[in-house]
């Protein structure tokens, strides 16, 4: 099983894939919503890659790893055997926005170089077809389009639909074309790669002022540090799982993101600095600033070390370090 592999073997077989592992996070140590940052070699593509044995689309990991994914606009695969407490299909990738999910067996099987054909959206299963294929395979047969229809069972309008590229094909659809078109069929079907195939929809999502997190935030001063940017006009977004604590975007110059770290004066020292170095790897990884915001008794050596993991700055320094992020965003 996967949770059985070790880190070396998981990243050969990665590379068996033409992807190039970024960075491995360690921190948090538990409770983390990314395990893998991997690029796709020949796509360009990064992909946040979780290894969960089971998880639920309410829990901190998942809504953490599609709020990040969402913001960033990168893909994420979730790898996890049960999905709300029941079990994950194998050879199936369930699609929620940006986040894929997979049984480990599927992942496995994935990275073996066997194909995966269906996917799971809404609640319903299908497949994707090559609409020229379609096209080729029914005129061979001999069939137009009304005839095609009425042997399947459905309308010239969606054979139509179909054959031009504007729609999957539900496996119930998929099993009358088998019976109607035979085994020659199966060459419409297009195999769905899981590390970048997605639905994505427009995402309205106010992340920072949902109650959850308020609650989560009073402690300390990570709100505020959010709130501050969002009374400017750009997505600062609040996690616990994924070393940064505050994700900043400009909505207008996507290439541009800060990633910032809040050292409380309650952590260990020695943990804090795990933390900030995670945050500039994580950070190199994405393209983006580190910069890391220090309580204000957090001792001057302690702010002295962490200056080679990015931007650092007092907490009461706070909106200096504003005004300067937001005038390196908006250059």
């Amino acid at each position: 099983m996967l949770r059985d592999l070790q880190q070396e073997e998981i990243i050969n077989i990665l590379q068996s894939k033409s992807m190039r592992l970024l960075h491995n996070l360690r921190y948090p140590p538990i409770e983390r919503a990314v395990d893998y940052i991997v690029e796709h070699l020949t796509k360009g593509e990064k992909i946040f890659l979780k290894f969960a044995e089971e998880t639920s689309t309410r829990s901190k990991i998942y809504q953490e790893i599609k709020m990040l994914s969402d913001t960033l606009k990168i893909n994420s695969l979730l790898v996890t055997d049960k999905l709300n407490n029941r079990e994950v299909m194998q050879d199936v990738i369930y699609i929620r926005s940006r986040v894929g999910i997979v049984s480990r067996e599927t992942f496995l099987r994935y990275l073996n170089n066997e194909k995966i054909f269906v996917y799971e959206f809404n609640g319903m299963f299908y497949v994707k077809i090559n609409g020229k294929k379609l096209k080729k395979l029914r005129e061979r047969k001999g069939l137009r389009i009304h005839e095609l229809a009425r042997l399947v069972g459905i309308s010239a309008k969606t054979i139509r639909e179909y054959e031009e590229g504007n729609m999957d094909m539900t496996i119930e659809k998929a099993s009358r074309f088998f019976d109607v078109l035979g085994k020659d069929f199966e060459d419409v079907i297009e195999e769905i790669d899981i590390s970048s195939f997605r639905i994505v929809g427009k995402s309205r999502k106010e992340y920072v002022r949902t109650k959850s997190m308020v609650k989560r935030v009073t402690r300390d001063e990570r709100l505020k540090i959010a709130e501050k940017f969002k009374e400017l006009g750009l997505d600062a977004s609040l996690y616990d799982a994924i070393p940064s604590d505050v994700v900043l975007v400009n909505r207008s110059e996507e290439g541009k993101k800060f990633f910032i770290s809040y050292i409380s004066k309650n952590i260990l020292m020695n943990e804090a600095e795990i933390k900030c170095r995670e945050n500039f790897s994580f950070a190199k990884a994405l393209g983006a600033v580190s910069v890391i915001v220090v309580d204000d008794e957090v001792p001057r050596d302690f702010l002295i070390e962490v200056e080679k993991y990015g931007v650092t700055s007092r907490l009461t320094e706070l909106n200096s370090l504003v005004k300067e992020i937001v005038s390196e965003l908006r250059r």
